[in-house]
């Protein structure tokens, strides 16, 4: 299987943008790691739910994090000749956190064992840290293209942007029929581009 980090470094590149040094914000001390059962889905600069930058990108350590849903390995097509490992959550019929491996790049401190990667919200109950919500339209989310950069690999014709002094957070807007590397006037996309999917990208330091 051929893996590929072009979406990886895309997402962490956005995400460094929003911890320049003359940017850093304070995020408050790191919250505790609660199992989910159901109700919004906790998201901060910290975490996603339970998952912190050093759980492991492994389905049995992740899976008593979620008692209530099905947690399995999977793959994503991401191109014809490329694949990448994921970690899928289900949760009431419904698809909720796609979870990536970071490829072998990073592995927990004195062990061959891998890191999360990626944590895409890609269903159920979520908000961002400004009340974006999955589906929400380009114009009621307030972005604007320099915010934004184009998305390669799984982000194909995809808008991926990041708000100054978030860190970790990152936002994907699908442009529904846009097949180029250009960004879309800004006519099409508020006609028709929406929020996809929120992304956690595991932020350095403690956590």
């Amino acid at each position: 299987m051929i893996r590929s980090l072009t979406a990886l470094l895309i997402l962490a590149g956005l995400a460094s943008a929003c911890r320049r040094p003359a940017d850093r914000v304070d995020h408050g001390p790191v919250p505790p790691a609660v199992p989910y059962t159901g109700g919004l889905m906790p998201l901060s600069h910290w975490g996603v739910g339970p998952i912190r930058r050093d759980t492991y990108f492994e389905s049995p350590v992740i899976a008593p994090m979620f008692p209530r849903a099905s947690v399995r390995d999977s793959t994503v097509q991401i191109a014809p000749d490329e694949s990448l490992a994921d970690i899928v959550v289900e949760q009431d019929g419904a698809r909720i956190l796609e979870i990536d491996d970071y490829d072998g790049i990073k592995t927990a401190p004195g062990t061959d064992d891998p890191l999360i990667g990626n944590v895409r919200l890609v269903g159920g109950p979520v908000r961002g840290p400004g009340g974006e919500r999955l589906g929400m339209s380009w114009r009621d989310a307030r972005f604007d293209l320099s915010q934004c950069e184009m998305g390669s690999g799984r982000q194909d014709n995809a808008l991926v942007c990041a708000r100054r002094g978030e860190g970790a957070i990152t936002y994907v807007f699908a442009v529904p029929g846009w097949d180029s590397i250009e960004f879309p006037p800004e006519s099409r996309l508020r006609a028709t581009a929406y929020l996809r999917e929120i992304v956690w990208t595991p932020p350095p330091g403690r956590g």
